[in-house]
């Protein structure tokens, strides 16, 4: 009687779940055979990485074409009957994305034993039905380097990928360098050059003609000298990223040179110090335009032959006097540096005040203080900021390294500007290199 009892009240346990799980129109099972077809289905899983990094990219550029004026119109974004909240999550899926270990990440594309959860950032980017249109910059790219190049669509991926993000400029210094990092982390291809592709101005520009013709309106800039520049920074970060061209390996080009190898004696010879350098992108070594900037570089040139000198860069971008001072004043301070350069932006009256004060701080504080005379920058090349320069140095007590007239002469002078017409490229900073070097070493008149 006890047995049957027991089983009775199994079966009706399990008749009362089973018309909740109906009431519900929930089939568990169901449920995760399509969850698996659509997280995986049957693209290579390092394919659905990539496919993930396109939606959410394209759904954060939607949310930027919905803060366009006027673009409303465009189907290429508008399309995605996502809310504004949906798009978001993707967004920030894809952020916690790219901070996962990108080993597991490529043990589980190898479908080999891995920690990484697919489920947790991966699935709902790629179940979220969110498309990408086939005039989406990415998509216009794929295309047109799959011609161009022979390859296989899926090998391009990655580089398309990043065309895709570099577009939207403001994210270039954070979602694009995590996602560089990751694809090569994963070992896969990142720019042209694998593809056999040109790496020059002339070809990026005749394939940005291509480009614009055929992308869609986008709420960033994609006419051809856009693509000619994303182009550009893409291969230079790419070798950057990969080892390939960076600081490191112009330090060791550039210590092969003649008049660099002679000045190798004085350069061990310089006494163990601290450097601080407080500099605008001019200074930094991960900008698009060269594969490395003179600071970086010559910090190089010190640790292969003399590290007993010690550099500490502070930078950022478009950085002028008056942030400096903000930012960096007291940051520098704390590293007890001997010598100081600073390599600031003067806008207003607020920066050439500002500049006053990191000249008499640094020096009140026993730290010798330095700036060049000039530094070809766009942003400060009136006669009018250099007399006001000069005269600030003279009381504050800066040291003034006169650059300008090797500048003048030479003979690569014509190439010095980058495609946006406001950075440098690979020879300025060699230029600038040896110039900072030799005076750091008491070479120059």
């Amino acid at each position: 009687m006890r047995r049957r009892r027991t089983i009775f009240y199994l079966k009706a346990t399990f008749w009362i779940l089973a018309g909740l799980f109906m009431q519900a129109d929930y089939n568990p099972v169901r449920a995760q055979r399509q969850t698996r077809r659509c997280a995986i289905g049957d693209r290579p899983r390092a394919d659905q990485v990539l496919e993930a990094n396109f939606i959410a990219t394209h759904a954060y550029q939607i949310l930027l074409a919905r803060k366009s004026a006027g673009a409303e119109d465009d189907a290429c974004y508008f399309a995605s009957g996502k809310t504004d909240a949906e798009l978001e999550s993707l967004v920030k899926h894809q952020s916690e994305f790219l901070k996962t270990d990108a080993s597991a990440v490529k043990a589980w594309t190898k479908g080999k034993k891995s920690a990484f959860d697919p489920a947790k950032n991966l699935e709902p980017i790629l179940c979220s039905g969110v498309t990408v249109p086939e005039d989406a910059p990415v998509n216009v790219y794929l295309a047109e380097m799959a011609r161009r190049s022979g390859a296989e669509r899926a090998a391009l991926l990655a580089v398309a990928s990043l065309h895709q993000t570099v577009l939207e400029i403001d994210r270039d210094g954070e979602l694009l360098q995590r996602q560089f990092a990751f694809y090569a982390a994963l070992g896969l291809p990142v720019y042209l050059k694998n593809f056999r592709v040109a790496g020059d101005d002339e070809t990026f520009l005749e394939i940005g003609r291509a480009l614009a013709a055929k992308t869609c309106r986008s709420p960033f800039k994609t006419a051809a000298a856009d693509w000619q520049i994303a182009g550009r920074k893409i291969w230079n970060w790419a070798e950057k990223h990969l080892g390939i061209r960076d600081a490191r390996v112009l330090a060791r080009e550039m210590l092969k040179e003649r008049d660099v190898r002679e000045l190798t004696p004085k350069i061990k010879a310089v006494p163990a110090q601290k450097i601080a350098v407080i500099g605008h992108s001019f200074t930094m070594a991960q900008h698009w335009s060269s594969p490395s900037s003179f600071v970086p570089i010559v910090t190089e040139i010190f640790r292969e032959v003399n590290p007993r000198v010690e550099f500490r860069q502070f930078e950022r971008g478009g950085l002028t006097a008056s942030r400096a001072r903000q930012m960096f004043f007291q940051s520098a301070l704390d590293e007890k540096p001997d010598k100081v350069l600073l390599v600031v932006i003067l806008r207003s009256e607020q920066d050439f005040a500002a500049l006053e004060e990191l000249g008499e701080g640094f020096r009140a504080a026993g730290v010798k203080v330095y700036m060049f005379d000039r530094l070809n920058d766009p942003a400060n090349l009136s006669g009018e900021t250099a007399a006001r320069n000069s005269e600030i140095a003279r009381r504050a007590g800066i040291e003034v390294i006169r650059v300008g007239d090797s500048l003048d002469a030479a003979p690569e002078s014509g190439r010095f500007l980058s495609l946006d017409g406001i950075h440098m490229t690979e020879p300025y900073h060699r230029l600038m290199a040896k110039e900072w070097l030799k005076f750091l070493v008491g070479a120059r008149e």
